[in-house]
């Protein structure tokens, strides 16, 4: 967004390209996380209240996913299509609220989390060997 912010600004057609490689960067690695994060989704214990958080943050990154997969397919003509930028803004929309509600799983429920020491992994990793 910063940079095609720049763009804008510049009216430097390098920025529009930095925007659009940065987008196609950013889906690619948004793809990986949804593989991970669906495994997660489906195995790692949580209440019934993490769970529903963690649904709403699926369907979130989801559609974050699709918004900038669109833009970056709308600005692989050119670079600084108004409706890709738009969209490009939209998704960080989406990926903030998405964002968020992943810090709620992590931070309030500590989904994910281990409390325990170092000592206290290794000793419990050793019992059950």
């Amino acid at each position: 967004m910063l940079t095609d912010g720049a763009g804008a600004a510049s009216h430097d057609p390098f920025w529009f390209r930095m925007s659009y490689v940065l987008v196609a960067m950013g889906t690619a690695g948004a793809i990986a996380a949804a593989v991970a994060g669906f495994v997660d989704y489906r195995t790692v214990p949580m209440s019934p209240k993490a769970h529903g958080i963690a649904t709403s943050h699926l369907i979130w990154s989801l559609a974050t996913l699709a918004v900038f997969a669109l833009a970056w397919y709308l600005r692989a003509r050119t670079f600084g299509a108004p409706a890709g930028i738009a969209l490009t803004f939209a998704g960080g929309t989406l990926l903030f609220v998405a964002g968020y509600l992943g810090s709620e799983l992590a931070n309030r429920y500590r989904v994910g989390i281990s409390d325990e020491t170092p000592d206290e992994r290794r000793a419990l990793a050793n019992r059950r060997r």
